[in-house]
């Protein structure tokens, strides 16, 4: 079942690296009345409008681009760029989630984020059923894309045993020594946290960098050094795939260097998240870091390499044990061609876009909050195939 289209009033909240990719791809389709952009850093707002509206322009839509003042920390600020919307895209900080998305409901709006927040944020689904309000939670690249190849993969086979998900992203600079490639903040935190899994059915706590391997992926990628992380699908997955699936996992590629690097940030307090003293002023090291570090928003055409996102879905079919194997792969190159963004935005905020236009048109199981796994994968791929994003499928059969 799918709910009615809604009008094409979108306000997106963030216009870094991610969230200018997800504005690129709507500002000209035709499910987008119009396109307003919000962000504490109201230049780059502007920036970005400017090139949206001469983009837009060229096809006779150029008005259709605005900028509103937001500061995600601010709720009456976050009230009054809400109101009158029909979807809030929020591509600013998750641990934003839990507020944007109550205010989204109180406004009466659709909603869409990128990745998990601080919060089970399924657990609001009865309130936005009862309010006749969707919305889809944790729908870029991994979380997001990843999560509809496991569906699709999980829809080939009749019972479902492991789902693991890779990513391969990697990047290489003559004068960057360490380049976050995503929300600089959720990076780093990630990779010093412990790790989870979903083994033998039930879940697992690893210490950070377990896990470690060399996996190859498809080229251009090829071989990278991958690690457990605690992740989105982990979570989800489990829950809501079905099946009776048994194990689910995530690892992350990080070049030798860079965990290093990481590891020895983590040693002497710089990935901390709370606040020390510093001249009588409250930093959290965390925030401190991140401001310091090349802004994710700035790699496009400064790095090389490759991002990609792999599932891997084994189970049985008709008697025989088979596994499905997707994946999505963009060149840092390419996609600063397409949006003068790194690959890893360019996935994450086609991901993005394309659960936008699902909201846009109705392409969900109805009111309520929706894990990108839960919505049918056909219109969903088919909408990442009309914005560019090819999926490559490998089916094979396996002893026993």
């Amino acid at each position: 079942m799918t709910r009615a289209r809604i009008d094409g009033d979108v306000l997106l909240l963030g216009t870094g690296a991610v969230g200018g990719v997800i504005a690129r791809h709507l500002v000209t389709h035709p499910a987008v009345r119009r396109l307003t952009l919000a962000d504490r850093d109201t230049p780059r707002a502007e920036g970005l409008a400017r090139a949206l509206a001469a983009r837009a322009g060229s096809s006779g839509q150029g008005d259709r681009v605005g900028v509103a003042a937001f500061d995600a920390a601010d709720p009456r600020a976050l009230k009054t760029a809400l109101e009158g919307r029909a979807l809030v895209v929020n591509a600013v900080l998750p641990r934003f989630n839990g507020s944007i998305m109550d205010a989204a409901l109180a406004a009466g709006c659709a909603y869409l984020d990128l990745a998990g927040g601080e919060e089970d944020q399924l657990l609001r689904h009865d309130a936005w059923a009862r309010a006749g309000c969707a919305a889809i939670h944790a729908m870029g690249e991994d979380p997001g894309i990843s999560n509809v190849l496991a569906r699709r993969g999980a829809d080939l086979l009749d019972q479902v045993e492991t789902v693991r998900v890779r990513d391969g992203e990697f990047s290489e600079s003559d004068d960057l020594p360490l380049a976050c490639l995503f929300s600089t903040e959720t990076f780093l935190e990630e990779a010093v946290s412990p790790s989870r899994v979903f083994e033998n059915g039930a879940y697992r706590d690893l210490p950070p960098w377990s896990g470690r391997e060399i996996y190859t992926f498809p080229p251009p990628v090829g071989a990278q050094p991958i690690y457990f992380m605690a992740h989105e699908e982990v979570d989800t997955l489990p829950r809501l795939i079905g099946k009776g699936v048994r194990q689910v996992d995530f690892k992350l590629a990080i070049p030798d260097e860079m965990q290093r690097q990481i590891a020895f940030l983590d040693r002497i307090g710089m990935t901390r998240r709370d606040a020390v003293r510093v001249d009588g002023a409250a930093v959290r090291p965390l925030a401190l870091l991140a401001a310091v570090l090349p802004q994710p928003a700035d790699l496009g055409g400064r790095v090389r390499g490759a991002a990609i996102v792999l599932v891997e879905v084994e189970g049985r079919k008709g008697g025989r044990r088979m596994r499905h194997v997707f994946h999505a792969v963009m060149t840092h190159d390419e996609a600063f061609r397409r949006h003068q963004a790194t690959a890893t935005a360019w996935l994450t905020g086609t991901g993005g876009a394309a659960g936008a236009l699902a909201l846009l048109g109705g392409r969900v199981p109805g009111p309520g909050v929706w894990s990108p796994e839960q919505l049918d994968p056909g219109p969903v791929l088919g909408l990442l195939a009309e914005l560019g994003l090819l999926v490559v499928e490998r089916t094979e059969t396996l002893p026993g």
